[in-house]
Formats: C-alpha cells, structure tokens, sequence
C-alpha cells in the first residue's frame, strides 16, 4: 500500500479539486490505485461520515458515471506519464528502479557558465560536511561558494529556472551553491539526505524537513577525473559543461534511498566547477507548481524560430491589411489583453477565408519541418492590431489545438521596439524583436510567451496562426 503521493499524483488531485469533481470519486480511484486510505482521507479532508452517507446515497443519474470515467481516464495518463511528470525534457537514466536519475543537456548554454565561473572564482571558502568528526576529515576537499548570499541577478534566474524546472516552489528549496575542485580534490562517496535519528538530522531537518531532490549542473569540461559517480546503481557522468543531474534522495515511499550514494571523483587534470541546489520536505503553502500543460512533450531543441514570411505571402497579407485597416473591431479580452489607456487595447481585423486557406498552405509544411511531426491546421486568427499601452499578459495557449504555432508581424509603428518574450524548454527567458514580414514558430501550448511591457506607439500588427497534431 502506498503511503505517499508522488508529484503526478499530487497535481491530479489538485487539478480535480480544482475543477470540482466529485471528492468521492476520486476517494474511489485513489483507493483502486493502493493509496493508503488515512492518507486519501487526510489529503481530501473527507471524514469516514462522508464516506458513510456517500455509500448510502442512491445515485440518481448516469452524471456521476461519467464524472467517474473521466476522472479516471486522467489518472491513467498521469500513470502512462510518469516518466516524465517531473521532468518533461530530461531523460530518464535507467537504475533498475533503484533511484529516480535524470540528465538535461544544455539546461545551462556556455555564456551562463561562464559568467557563474567567474563569480564562483572571487567567492570561494573551505567545504565542510553536516559530519566534522574525525573519522570523516578530508571527505570533502573542494571549495564553496554560497552563490544565493550574492544576490546576482544570473543566480537569482536559474535559481528560479531549477524551481520550475522541478515544479516546486521555492520555499521547499535550499539556495544554489557551488563547488569548485581542483587536481587531487573530491568529495567521497555520500549521500544527500540527513542520517535519521542523528545530530545532523535534528540540527539540519528537524524544522525544513528531509533533502529530496537534488539538481546539479556541470559548468565547465573537466580534462581528465572529476566525474560523479552513483556508486550503487552503477553510473558516471563526466563534467560536460551545462549538463544537469537531477535525482531523488527519497524513495517513491518517503524513505532515505541509500542507492543515491554518490561520488565526486578526484579531479586528475584541470579544474571542475559545479553548481547545486537542494529541496526539503517542508515549505510554503503548495509544493508542486507545474501546469497541466507542461507535461506536454518538447517537440525542438529551444521550443521556438524565429525566420521570415515567403515575400509573396506577406505581400498579399500587408495589402489586405492596408485595404482593410479600417474594418477593425475593438477587442475585449479581460485580463489577457489590459492597458491604462482609455482606448481598446486592441482591435481585430477579420481575413477572408481564402487568405486563410492560403497562410495554412504556405505555412502548414515549414512549421512541420521545423517541429518533426504531422500536423492538421487549428486556426488562422484574424489581423490582431495592438493599441499604445498594450500588455499581452504572459500564457500559455491551449493544449490540444495550439501545439505548433506562427505569430507574423505584419505592421508596425513604434517609438520603443516591442519585444515578445518567451520561455524556452529550459525556462530560460527570450525577448524576440520582430519586424514586418519576420514571423517566430513557437511550441504555445508547452511555453510561456507574452509581451508584458507596455507598447509604446501607435500600432503593431500580427497575424496568429495554430497547429495541433494528426
């Protein structure tokens, strides 16, 4: 019987809370999956009464039913996606289920490892270990950096990205830092949790709770030595710069898993740099953060391209606009579209289903190019107009229907260049500039993008274009 819900599990339950199902429902499905029932009772506040009228109650239509298939056909696909609920874009290191391991490539690009080398470099201080007794003296021979007390404003982002990255909070995390090992230096085998029942554990996570999650991230390739290795389970990963390991100090249970034993190995030649950050049990208010939407699969490399319109294609939307600029209808998209003028913040200019027709036709054969897959046209949006004061609140688009999309910038008159800004796989932020007849394929559904700087000018024009999957 299980007797903890991992992060899939949680968000299931907080999605359906959310939607209101129907509680005993879910009670139900939970019980079907070997949850223990005190811990369902507890997370759904549901007291054995309510368990007692809900059996008693004759169900009076087939609604329930259907409330019922639904809720469970979501809970096998968080099961069919567990592999990748935590972490959509890494890939899963098989251990024989003995630990959860992942490895992302490139989750840090070279200029970000750089800069964090050099202020790593003037903030260095002797390592230490939560054990400094005898037995235990040279464990641990790098240098520290406690790269949170620095208050840079590189840090205080990838601080942010491994949140999201793991989607949890911040208030269940401990600050970056990093190590710095020289020839010769290590930090022999270990793991990261707190030995229960010890000094440590009570002077280090009696109040914040256990370490789960690990995240660490390589910031430059060693020569020679230096890799980590997870003893147990039979795996090492040289220092390649940008790389993170991420792995769970806990089993699926909540139990200290002794399978993440690991080693930094002696460097033998060069130097090694790594950054880390830890996560606890106990935080602020809602651990798990990530939106249903991020479970979708990462289709590119960075998620978005930025490339130009076909001359003839854009020709033809321009003279549209220029012969229709004055068929605009105000838009009233509340919350999603604002500004502090008294004006619309934007207007819309309808094409004609020809036009239509043809974008799709133009465009439908590069964004599957770009993307790797087959796609079926969702929709051509009409000529969007932004207004002066204009704020495109930063979304991600629908799931099923804006998989791969195209934003065309048709027109534009500005005073201030108006940037789009986008996340991309790695949740490191993008301020794309577009100019008439650029457009920029994007991953909607998966990613963040919007423009939250308030335009400034008189009218910046896009045509929206949405793919989904065949």
């Amino acid at each position: 019987m299980k007797n903890i819900f991992d992060a899939g599990w949680q968000d299931w339950i907080e999605i359906n809370i959310n939607r209101n199902c129907d509680i005993i429902g879910m009670y139900d499905i939970l019980l079907e999956h070997d949850f223990c029932p005190i811990l369902i009772k507890k997370r759904l506040k549901l007291t054995d009464q309510d368990i007692q009228q809900s059996k008693k109650t004759p169900k009076k239509s087939t609604t329930n039913d259907k409330a019922q298939t639904k809720l469970l056909q979501q809970a096998t696909e968080i099961i069919e996606a567990e592999d990748r609920v935590f972490l959509p874009s890494a890939e899963k290191i098989d251990t024989d289920d003995k630990l959860e391991l992942f490895k992302i490539d490139n989750f840090l690009n070279p200029h970000e490892c750089i800069e964090l080398v050099s202020i790593i470099r003037d903030n260095l201080r002797g390592s230490t270990t939560t054990n400094e007794s005898v037995n235990f003296k040279n464990f641990r021979t790098s240098k520290t950096c406690d790269l949170s007390l620095i208050k840079h404003p590189l840090v205080n982002d990838i601080d942010r990205r491994i949140c999201n990255a793991l989607g949890f909070d911040s208030s269940y995390s401990e600050g970056i830092q990093a190590q710095w090992y020289d020839v010769d230096e290590e930090f022999k085998p270990h793991t990261d949790y707190f030995e229960p029942n010890s000094k440590e554990f009570e002077d280090h996570a009696r109040v914040r709770g256990q370490r789960t999650w690990t995240f660490m991230i390589f910031l430059n390739n060693t020569l020679e030595g230096g890799a980590t290795q997870f003893t147990r389970v039979g795996k090492a990963f040289s220092p390649k710069r940008g790389t993170a390991l991420i792995w769970n100090s806990l089993t699926p249970e909540g139990r200290e898993n002794i399978d993440s034993m690991h080693w930094g190995m002696p460097v033998e030649d060069g130097f090694k740099v790594i950054i880390t950050k830890w996560f606890r049990l106990k935080g602020k208010g809602k651990c798990f953060i990530k939106e249903p939407n991020e479970y979708i699969p990462a289709y590119t490399d960075e998620g978005f391209l930025k490339a130009r319109l076909p001359e003839a294609l854009y020709k033809k939307i321009y003279d549209f606009y220029q012969a229709n600029e004055n068929m605009a209808i105000n838009e009233h998209v509340e919350g999603f579209i604002t500004s502090k003028e008294k004006q619309a913040p934007s207007e819309l200019i309808h094409l004609t289903e020809d036009l239509k027709k043809e974008i799709h036709q133009v465009l439908q054969p590069l964004v599957e190019a770009w993307i790797g897959h087959y796609l079926k046209p969702s929709y051509v949006f009409g000529i969007r107009r932004y207004r002066n004061g204009a704020i495109l609140k930063e979304h991600r688009d629908r799931g099923k229907t804006h998989v791969a999309s195209v934003i065309i910038n048709i027109a534009q008159l500005v005073r201030q260049p108006w940037p789009l800004v986008i996340e991309d796989h790695n949740y490191r932020k993008h301020h794309l500039l577009l100019t008439p007849g650029d457009m920029v394929f994007y991953e909607g559904a998966k990613l963040t993008h919007g423009r939250p700087i308030a335009f400034d000018g008189d009218e910046f024009c896009n045509v929206f274009v949405h793919y989904q999957l065949t």
